[in-house]
């Protein structure tokens, strides 16, 4: 009697933990006990999730919007981890409303949804929507936002941020730290950045702050402006214009059906385009050459009085010789070294030796104007 009385109670404690832990087809508010640097793992197969911060150590789960006789949904607690699951039966409407501690770290997946995090998170944050939005404010460690088809948001952030979307924008407010971003379809917005930056796009504009490391954006149907950046720069575009405004390292700036235009720059400069004007504010640091090529556009280039370096300046003919070599020319603001006009090369050249010569800067358009100023401090 002893050993069934002590099986009898063991069995119903085990019964009573599970029941505490394990949620099944509930309606309403579940709420779970936890510390502070735990986990929520949702994993569902639709519905939004919306997720906002509190400074208890409790999380608590509402579910609604489901079809009671073919959803089944589940939560359960191991340790210091609550995990939400379904088998599926969600309606259109289908909603979860989670309230977490601010340090704590999210593992959200649903298949056809949105995902929101509202207040300020301390933690890591992983989120996947096949069909939907993603909205987070600042976060104070790592995220990785992936979606097909929606816009991507978030705040600060200061870890590591990996998004990326296949149909729509995305928007970072800033990062101290790394950014990797991609979009299959929609613009690119971030603030500044406090390392490296990767951002490309398939259809839609470009826009960066400063950058304090290495910086590279790519899109084939939009503008790309960026502020300065501290290390190696490459931007490109198939139909925009390029927008940089300061640099040190190697700059890398192309476009096809644009200008390019690049501010205080202390570096060395590769440049082109074939299909619009080139303005450049360079000042050699010794760093390498520099060139600058345009199809079809005015290059305009500015360097410091008293630098030293080697301009060789060409413009090449395309069409009449006779009635066109004297519409293009190449102005210049110092003393230009040697000149040449050639009929069977079919090019206007010019070379300036500033302050006994130095690095080497290459100009080079077709059927346009060149022109060399001094950079006003």
């Amino acid at each position: 009697m002893k050993h069934f009385t002590t099986a009898f109670l063991l069995l119903a404690t085990t019964i009573a933990l599970f029941s505490s832990s394990v949620a099944q087809r509930q309606k309403g508010t579940q709420s779970f006990t936890v510390t502070k640097g735990g986990m929520l793992d949702v994993s569902v197969d639709g519905g939004d999730i919306r997720i906002s911060t509190w400074e208890k150590n409790e999380v608590t789960v509402n579910v609604n919007g489901y079809d009671d006789d073919d959803s089944d949904v589940r939560m359960t607690q191991q340790g210091n981890t609550i995990r939400i699951t379904d088998r599926g039966g969600w309606s259109d409407g289908g909603t979860f409303t989670i309230t977490v501690p601010s340090q704590f770290n999210l593992n959200i997946k649903t298949s056809l949804g949105d995902i929101s995090v509202r207040g300020r998170i301390n933690g890591s944050i992983s989120c996947e929507t096949s069909a939907g939005n993603i909205r987070t404010d600042d976060v104070d460690g790592t995220i990785d936002l992936r979606t097909s088809g929606g816009d991507v948001r978030t705040g600060k952030i200061t870890g590591k941020s990996s998004i990326s979307t296949s149909g729509g924008d995305i928007e970072v407010a800033s990062s101290s730290d790394e950014v990797d971003v991609r979009t299959a379809g929609g613009d690119i917005r971030i603030g500044n950045v406090g390392k490296s930056m990767r951002a490309r796009t398939a259809g839609g504009d470009i826009i960066v702050g400063d950058v304090s490391g290495d910086a590279s954006a790519s899109t084939a149907g939009g503008n790309v402006i960026v502020g300065k950046v501290s290390g190696h720069v490459t931007l490109s575009t198939s139909g925009g214009d390029v927008e940089l405004s300061g640099g040190i390292g190697n700059i890398k700036a192309t476009t096809s059906g644009g200008n390019i235009k690049l501010i205080n720059i202390a570096g060395s400069v590769d440049a082109k385009t074939s299909g619009g004007d080139i303005r450049a504010e360079l000042v050699p640091s010794g760093k390498g050459k520099s060139r600058l090529v345009s199809a079809s556009g005015t290059i305009t280039l500015l360097v410091p009085e008293n630098v030293k370096a080697t301009i060789t300046a060409r413009i090449r003919i395309r069409g009449g010789w006779r009635s066109k070599k004297d519409i293009y020319t190449i102005r210049s603001d110092f003393k230009e070294e040697s000149s040449l006009r050639s009929e069977d090369d079919r090019e206007i050249e010019a070379t300036y030796v500033l302050n006994g010569g130095g690095e080497t800067i290459s100009l080079e358009t077709v059927n346009s104007d060149i022109e060399i100023r001094k950079l006003k401090k």
